[in-house]
């Protein structure tokens, strides 16, 4: 099946039923990109299934100013199936591992099919804004933001500066 979108010739073999979504996808963030955030395929041309993406440090935020690299893994059962989705770039943040895994519950047992990409990429901006102190997976990160902010955002801010704003992001 071709799509409409003639720009986009690279895509249009990989059209098969399995694949469809995932260009849908691609072309609801070209058309409509959320903000702080972008992701697309890494090598379309190749593999459909693996896309990078970065996430901007929300305003306000110890994050501000950062850019955060990551990737996003589809399984063959997408849409049934989330993404896996990880931190390339090192954050220190109550619900991101130190090896970028994210504790984020659409990621996991409140996923839906219906969830778009670009749905998951504001979600992680959101969570940056906002971690969920209720679970975590960065335990030294999770205790700093429950019993001193202050701390907490000075070492989130630390860890910013080295790893989130350098030329290479």
């Amino acid at each position: 099946m071709m799509l409409s979108k003639p720009t986009d010739d690279k895509l249009n073999f990989l059209c098969t039923s399995d694949l469809k979504r995932l260009v849908l996808h691609y072309h609801e963030i070209q058309k409509d990109p959320p903000p702080l955030c972008f992701a697309e395929p890494e090598d379309p041309t190749k593999n459909m299934l693996h896309w990078i993406g970065w996430v901007e440090g929300p305003e306000n935020t110890p994050y501000a100013d950062g850019k955060f690299r990551l990737t996003i893994d589809f399984p063959t059962e997408f849409p049934y199936k989330p993404p896996i989705i990880r931190f390339i770039t090192s954050i220190f943040h109550p619900n991101i591992s130190e090896n970028g895994e994210i504790c984020l519950d659409i990621l996991h047992s409140q996923w839906s099919p219906a969830l778009s990409v670009r749905a998951l990429l504001i979600s992680l901006c959101s969570l940056l804004a906002d971690p969920n102190p209720d679970h975590g997976l960065n335990k030294d990160a999770l205790k700093l933001y429950r019993t001193d902010q202050r701390n907490y955002n000075e070492a989130a801010r630390n860890w910013t500066r080295r790893y989130a704003m350098q030329d290479s992001n």
